[in-house]
């Protein structure tokens, strides 16, 4: 992995992956996820969100990245799963991707025939859910068949990044029903050739999407010693985090983070997702950042009906889209400041404030805009910042990771959202212009 050094290493600070499951039905849901990396299997869902049940989550890197998720497809039920990678050596990959055959269009982020010469600034912390379309393949590893030998099925045949839709036909949209499709299969080839002798094996056939574009393979899933079928695949089908809505107009449309929501693969492709929700939540910690670590909020998220607060269709690398829900457009609007929109022209060097929930409650915090590059070939560092404010850098130490999408104000207008903390000065970062986001 390529090294990064100095002031302009950055992270980006959206939630991105923060719960990934494995597919037994004797694993417990793992109810703290802050210490993903280290873990190698975080528990079945079980469906506790559904249920409202809260989630604890944390912000992390908008480049999802590095646990390889135990999806019950590698037949070891927690096996090799959860590789460490060092943000600190990381630039912010994923939000120089757009989502593959999702290029949105202007009306993906601004209703039609609403004016975007204003928008209410917001600076609300949310709990982000997106459920991938098809299931998403994050490794492929060996397993163990009942005979004791060691095979990988799948090598070769799938990769990192890539989305299974079907099986021998048979959609699936998460990895209960690919497992479920697998074993189905296979156990009908068992019983119609019981009473034969050869040693042919059954394929299945698994059609998927690869960088937009559908493929297939045939692959042997093994049979182990616990009678099941499993075709070496890691995969997941679900992300979850913490990070901040930006705006939103008078209709309910709302852009946040500043930057897109990675896959969580070593591929630091952008996810390719079938629906998003956002949730309230409760924050809980504030891990304060220092050089060479950056920062992070913790807190838990509710994913019951009454906790829901919006609708993502938007996953871009300039940030995520969707729409509030009406109670939640009513309420946010009684508070919340209508601000003229600036042009990049508009924005300069000098004083700004930022609005951040991270204290639990709406507040505006000083910034220094240090430098703008109104042609940066990465419009999510358009402008450099720096926290002057002393309440900020006692409370978090400057910029942290779940911030990502605070709004930042200059002489009366918005003029974007903060979406990286340098690695090496957690009270400096960078900033995307809201006309990019707009």
């Amino acid at each position: 992995m390529r090294k990064f050094f100095g002031k302009f290493v950055s992270v980006t600070l959206a939630a991105a992956v923060i719960a990934m499951f494995a597919l037994s039905s004797d694993d417990k849901w793992c109810s703290r996820v802050d210490k993903a990396f280290d873990e190698s299997a975080l528990g079945s869902f079980l469906n506790e969100s559904k249920a409202g049940y809260g989630r604890y989550a944390t912000g992390l890197p908008g480049q999802a990245a590095s646990v390889l998720a135990d999806s019950g497809e590698n037949g070891e039920n927690g096996g090799n799963g959860g590789t460490k990678q060092d943000i600190g050596q990381t630039a912010d990959t994923a939000s120089t991707h757009r989502a593959t055959d999702r290029d949105y269009e202007e009306t993906d982020k601004i209703s039609d025939g609403i004016s975007v010469e204003g928008v209410y600034a917001c600076g609300r912390l949310t709990g982000i859910y997106e459920q991938t379309e098809g299931v998403l393949v994050v490794n492929t590893t060996e397993v163990t068949d009942e005979d004791g030998k060691k095979v990988n099925p799948a090598d070769k045949k799938v990769q990192c990044g890539d989305y299974i839709l079907s099986v021998n036909g048979r959609t699936v949209a998460d990895k209960e029903e690919l497992s479920e499709a697998v074993n189905d299969i296979m156990k009908e080839y068992d019983e119609r050739h019981e009473d034969e002798s050869n040693e042919d094996k059954s394929t299945v056939n698994i059609k998927f999407l690869r960088g937009g574009e559908k493929m297939s393979a045939d692959i042997t899933p093994v049979r182990m010693d616990d009678g099941r079928y499993y075709m070496g695949i890691w995969v997941k089908d679900d992300l979850a985090g913490i990070g901040t809505i930006t705006y939103y107009t008078k209709d309910g449309r709302f852009g946040a983070l500043g930057h897109g929501i990675g896959d969580g693969t070593q591929s630091g492709n952008l996810l390719y997702a079938n629906s998003g929700d956002l949730y309230s939540m409760k924050l809980t910690k504030i891990k304060k950042g220092k050089s060479g670590a950056p920062g992070e909020i913790g807190g838990v998220v509710y994913f019951g009906k009454k906790s829901h607060i919006g609708t993502l269709d938007c996953n871009s690398n300039l940030g995520i889209y969707g729409q509030l829900d009406s109670d939640e457009l009513s309420e946010y609007a009684a508070e919340d400041t209508y601000y003229p929109v600036a042009g990049k022209d508009e924005i300069h060097t000098g004083r700004a404030q930022m609005i951040s929930e991270i204290s639990g409650k709406l507040e505006k915090y000083n910034l220094e805009i240090t430098n703008i590059d109104k042609k940066a070939t990465d419009t999510n560092k358009g402008m450099e910042l720096k926290v002057t404010d002393d309440r900020l850098i006692e409370l978090s130490g400057g910029i942290v990771q779940g911030t990502s999408g605070s709004p930042i104000i200059q002489d009366g207008k918005i003029i974007g959202a903060v979406t990286h903390v340098f690695v090496d000065d957690p009270t400096g970062g960078y900033g995307i212009c809201i006309d990019e986001m707009l």
